[in-house]
């Protein structure tokens, strides 16, 4: 085994990129549990370094689901001997991992929080949910360019000196060159003193960034640390601008380096589940795994987004739906199927410039009659859809706000309550969170998360499908 890892190595640091994993076509369950516990018997003191290399390689490599069963993801399934340690340590049911959402208003006004522990010993860090990005990262000491508020509710900065598990990616190495040609970066960084990979990251219309090394770690998941993810990669940033105050984020982007990629090896089933909430009072969830499939759901066919010259700025890899209509009280509104791509990490839903005028005259003409009118005044006007009465009095009566729903392939219908769909903004008056293309860039639609609040979500990427249960949370 230490010879294969070598010359994969090797192949690597001659840019030769390996795709598949090395085929070991036979096991031994006791090694395998002694490779978890080293101490598991008394003579394994006498023991040669190359064989404690093995070891380390091999407890990577295996994962201990919460029912204490391992799974073998590097062997051929139909190989006689490999069968037969599969069977005796395949799970009685599939693997679930579920993680606690929260939403924190003083650390983030509009993303969902969760929570994960970095490191050995173990750093507490409270990171955004973003499908919207592939490579995650968190903040690291010391911030050599630019250091990030980091609100002391989410926990402390993570120093990667202080963890004994810590691990460097090199600028030859596979990894690092798949995420730099992921990643819109204009050249291949490398810290070569120390033959350190190195990233750079940029999010939304503002000057937010994030730029730092690519290293591994031990992530520990779950609200009793139930998924023990080894040799994590992500990106330890050393300068981040960004006007939030979590201690970094979790891309789920459809990438082998995002955190859900990385994570699904620990499950059974290629999927995540997650429900925001919008009350306060309840909590949200995210899974990881299978999930359950009930008639009061909807579905249509889900994609990676068209990568396009115009969105330089943004990952490639993005999930995205096709949006064929949308209706405000059961009226369909004209406008051509288009992509849309779903971002959790953002608030605001965006529409082509066409399809935004299409219902900002259907929902002036359904608010106007309650006594609020069309703001129309200014530049935020021709990007938002905004409403005041003559005493800029707060709306309230949300019943009496028009219904949007929007119509996805397949039949698909996602209702969008009044509260989900406008906010009371102190400047604007009452605003929608249905925005025009423009405010963010021009020529692609976004489906945030405000828009879903509530409703159960599940990016099904093993069958390639959207699907969304409402009131779920």
């Amino acid at each position: 085994m230490a010879e294969c890892v070598w010359l994969r190595q090797l192949l690597g640091e001659l840019f030769l990129l390996v795709e598949k994993a090395t085929l070991v076509y036979c096991d031994n369950v006791s090694v395998v549990y002694l490779s978890i516990n080293p101490v598991h018997h008394r003579r394994t003191k006498h023991v040669e370094l190359d064989i404690h290399f093995v070891r380390e390689r091999v407890a990577l490599d295996h994962a201990v689901n919460s029912e204490r069963a391992l799974q073998f993801p590097v062997f051929h399934k139909e190989h006689s001997c490999v069968q037969q340690s599969l069977n005796h340590l395949r799970p009685t049911e599939e693997v679930k991992l579920r993680i606690d959402v929260m939403k924190n208003l003083s650390i983030n006004n509009f993303a969902y929080l969760m929570p994960i522990k970095i490191g050995t010993p173990a750093i507490w860090n409270l990171v955004a949910i973003d499908t919207g990005s592939t490579l995650s990262f968190v903040q690291c000491l010391p911030c050599t360019v630019n250091c990030h508020k980091q609100d002391v509710g989410a926990g402390q900065l993570f120093d990667p000196s202080k963890s004994s598990t810590i691990g460097r990616v090199g600028c030859s190495n596979v990894v690092c060159r798949a995420i730099q040609e992921s990643l819109p970066v204009p050249t291949k960084a490398c810290m070569e003193r120390e033959d350190s990979c190195l990233y750079s990251m940029s999010y939304g219309r503002e000057s937010s960034y994030s730029v730092g090394k690519i290293v591994t770690d031990r992530l520990t998941l779950g609200p009793n640390d139930e998924a023990v993810i080894a040799g994590f990669v992500f990106g330890c940033s050393l300068g981040t601008n960004y006007n939030k105050l979590e201690a970094g984020i979790m891309g789920f982007g459809a990438e082998a380096f995002s955190f859900f990629m990385q994570v699904s090896h620990f499950v059974g089933y290629e999927a995540f589940s997650y429900c925001f909430s919008s009350d306060r009072q309840k909590q949200g969830y995210l899974s990881i795994g299978n999930y359950s499939r009930t008639s009061s759901s909807y579905s249509t066919p889900m994609f990676v987004a068209t990568p396009r010259p115009v969105f330089s700025k943004l990952p490639r890899s993005m999930y995205s739906l096709q949006l064929n209509s949308l209706s405000v009280n059961g009226i369909t509104l004209h406008s051509d199927p288009y992509e849309m791509t779903v971002d959790s990490g953002t608030e605001m839903t965006l529409l082509l410039s066409d399809t935004f005028d299409e219902l900002d005259n259907a929902v002036t003409q359904a608010v106007e009659p309650l006594g609020y009118m069309r703001t129309r005044s200014t530049i935020w006007s021709d990007n938002h859809i905004c409403f005041e009465d003559k005493d800029f009095t707060p709306f309230k009566n949300w019943s009496a706000l028009p219904v949007v729903e929007l119509l996805f392939g397949s039949g698909a219908k996602l209702r969008v309550p009044p509260q989900s769909a406008f906010y009371n903004d102190g400047g604007h008056g009452l605003c929608m969170y249905f925005v025009r293309d423009a405010f963010f860039v021009k020529g692609m639609q976004i489906l945030g998360n405000t828009v879903t609040q509530s409703i159960g979500i599940t990016f099904d990427i093993q069958s390639e499908q959207f699907v969304f249960r409402e009131g779920e949370c």
